[in-house]
């Protein structure tokens, strides 16, 4: 990414999560992130070999590939967030996703829609996955297939 295109994308960045304000208690108590997703779920995904996940504060999980150099993300938001999080945002596409979840959107911002997040409400949890460093159709396939495989791991 050039200067200009990296700033457009950190600003972008930070008004999805300002709006979405912090994240509550029930969402991060409701289960473990890095419970949610195994390895091996992760490494099929995205077809390169990650290792354990590592927690995000107590709300997320990270999982690493070292070659190519991939990582995907699973972060947990609470449900009453879900409007907000559906609302229109300048500079973002948000795409309906039938068949996961209660509700799911694709959000896909930047000049050539290269970062791409889906995020599942499920119940009173929203569960936000990310892989970054592939290309958007890659991110789309592999995060459709991780929420898959997560909405199956609950408990």
């Amino acid at each position: 990414m050039n200067a200009n295109r990296s700033r457009h994308f950190v600003i972008g960045l930070i008004c999805i999560f300002a709006g979405l304000g912090s994240k509550t208690a029930a969402a991060q108590a409701a289960v473990a992130p890095c419970s949610l997703l195994n390895s091996g779920q992760v490494t099929a995904a995205i077809g390169a070999t990650v290792g354990e996940g590592k927690p995000i504060a107590d709300t997320g999980c990270s999982w690493t590939s070292a070659t190519p150099h991939i990582v995907v993300t699973v972060s947990l938001w609470d449900g009453a967030k879900w409007d907000r999080m559906k609302a229109p945002l300048p500079g973002a596409t948000k795409t309906p996703v039938s068949g996961v979840g209660d509700d799911a959107i694709f959000t896909a911002m930047g000049p050539n829609a290269e970062f791409t997040t889906l995020s599942v409400k499920k119940g009173a949890t929203v569960y936000t996955l990310k892989v970054y460093g592939v290309d958007a159709p890659k991110q789309r396939s592999a995060e459709q297939a991780l929420a898959g495989n997560l909405l199956g791991n609950l408990h």
